[in-house]
């Protein structure tokens, strides 16, 4: 092999090395911007939680549970309501969260299922349903909530008693 074929051939290889880790910087940063996305969904969804826990622990929050619990939702009253909304609003945004996380390769399945539970459990109850109208999600999250309201409308549960695991969709994108 003459000099000049053996300089073609390291640079040939040279170039592929140069490719090759412009690749893997490239995926690198790829997963650098999702890991920052994650953490920046999950830090919202942290504040919306605290806020609305924070609102929903109160005397009118347990008096709403064991009413709406004990199938007495016309006893509501409106402070009790608002309550349960701001208490509703934290589990609805921790879903979202999960659903992200799960669409994001970063929430395992097994949890993932537990939450599609969870919101059939919450989805079986018409007044949670109603407190859920005008709720604006990201389109695959709502494609999930559609479903969840579809899914607990079709095959209510009683949350006392059950816990839902539905077999259908997961919801990944």
């Amino acid at each position: 092999m003459t000099s000049l074929k053996l300089n073609d051939w390291l640079q040939i290889i040279g170039m592929a090395g140069v490719i090759m880790s412009l690749v893997f910087v490239g995926l690198q940063l790829r997963q650098s911007q999702q890991i920052a996305l994650s953490s920046a969904y999950q830090a919202r969804a942290q504040m919306t939680v605290d806020l609305s826990l924070a609102s929903s622990n109160t005397p009118e929050f347990t008096s709403a549970t064991a009413k709406l619990y004990a199938g007495r939702i016309s006893q509501i009253t409106a402070s009790e309501l608002v309550a349960l909304e701001y208490n509703f609003g934290a589990n609805v945004a921790t879903f979202e969260n999960n659903h992200y996380q799960y669409e994001s390769g970063f929430l395992p399945e097994e949890h993932w299922r537990k939450v599609l539970g969870d919101m059939h459990c919450m989805f079986s109850n018409e007044l949670y349903r109603q407190l859920l109208k005008g709720w604006d999600f990201r389109a695959s999250f709502q494609k999930v909530v559609d479903e969840r309201i579809k899914y607990a409308t079709d095959n209510p549960s009683n949350c006392w008693t059950e816990v839902a695991m539905p077999a259908e969709s997961t919801g990944r994108q």
